[in-house]
């Protein structure tokens, strides 16, 4: 199913715009990132990352019924960040032949939890 994969490959691209919206070679938009990863299998692709400033984002994206006619890409996954109140805001969310579905859930982080992530994205 081509159009499938180019949505998933479409979907790819997506995380490098969110997070920066420029080119990633620049060694001040790379210092943000304090995690990254990437997995492209042959029917599925995952990847996450986090920012210095408590942005995140999970993914993962499956072909479904492979060669069928009932053949769907399906995605799941995550984003969020953190208020400047300390406020963690998280949006759940899963698309697929049903259409897009979300949640949203929000989250005070107490003192100690944002003094940690504060002292991680320091240490690097």
């Amino acid at each position: 199913m081509k159009f499938g994969w180019t949505l998933c490959w479409s979907l790819l691209a997506l995380p490098v715009i969110v997070v920066s919206g420029q080119d990633l070679s620049d060694p001040d938009l790379q210092s943000m990132l304090t995690e990254y990863s990437s997995e492209h299998m042959t029917e599925s692709y995952r990847f996450s990352y986090a920012t210095a400033d408590g942005q995140f984002r999970e993914e993962t994206g499956m072909l479904m019924n492979s060669g069928t006619p009932q053949e769907e890409l399906v995605v799941v996954g995550m984003y969020g960040y953190e208020t400047d109140d300390g406020t963690q805001v998280m949006v759940m969310y899963v698309s697929g032949k049903g259409g897009y579905k979300a949640k949203t859930k929000f989250r005070k982080l107490a003192e100690s939890e944002r003094k940690k992530k504060l002292l991680s994205s320091l240490i690097g």
